[in-house]
């Protein structure tokens, strides 16, 4: 018991080291650990993540994507793009992705909250202010889900303990909940993906986007539709 014990907390020891380092994202499609000391205006100083007493390194702003703290913030940059002889017969095929709610963007690999931050850093308004309204939106469907469940889970403990009405009433408001937040998750979900498509489209023009189904609201209710 005791060496599990001792093996849990060197599992969260570690994990909270390797949460707590700095990464610099470069434009040139590599990575840097690194501890950030400081971020000026034209470059970036910082110390190796493994060797945290050894010299000071600088980089130059414009060969910086992006940096992500340890803290799980990031800064963007407009950089100007470093382009080497591998990377220029990629460039035209640089696109915005995803893979589940993680987005990925050349060397970048975003959450949902980083993927908004960058995407203001673009000047693509469009792409922004959908991903911007599906984010909202299916926050808004997760809050209505917990409320949901927790007027579900106290008018049943009403029924089970006093069989008041009370207790069905939020018994049925607490479902009423539940069925109203799948569609406005489904919907803010749906938004937050359809604007991958409007960056490549709208802001990126040398990129090819492919035809994709995806869930769609008007008048009439919700249902696919087939974007090509």
């Amino acid at each position: 018991m005791k060496k599990l014990l001792l093996l849990g907390i060197i599992c969260v020891l570690v994990t909270l080291t390797a949460q707590a380092q700095d990464v610099i994202f470069r434009s040139s499609t590599d990575s840097i650990q690194a501890q950030v000391l400081t971020v000026g205006t034209s470059e970036v100083t910082y110390r190796k993540w493994n060797n945290l007493e050894g010299p000071i390194y600088s980089i130059s702003i414009d060969e910086i994507a992006a940096i992500r703290y340890a803290n799980g913030s990031y800064d963007f940059f407009s950089n100007k793009s470093v382009t080497t002889p591998e990377k220029s017969n990629q460039s035209h095929s640089m696109m915005l992705t995803r893979s589940g709610n993680t987005y990925y963007y050349d060397n970048l690999v975003m959450n949902k909250q980083a993927t908004l931050e960058w995407l203001e850093t673009q000047k693509c308004p469009a792409a922004y202010e959908q991903f911007r309204y599906g984010l909202n939106l299916s926050k808004g469907g997760w809050m209505l889900m917990g409320i949901g469940l927790g007027l579900d889970l106290c008018g049943t403990i009403i029924l089970y303990k006093t069989g008041k009405a009370i207790g069905g009433i939020l018994t049925g408001l607490g479902a009423a909940f539940e069925i109203a937040c799948i569609p406005t998750i489904a919907v803010g979900y749906s938004k937050m993906h359809q604007s991958v498509n409007v960056y490549n489209m709208s802001c990126n023009k040398t990129a090819k986007v492919k035809p994709y189904w995806t869930i769609q609201a008007s008048e009439n209710g919700i249902g696919l539709a087939y974007k090509f």
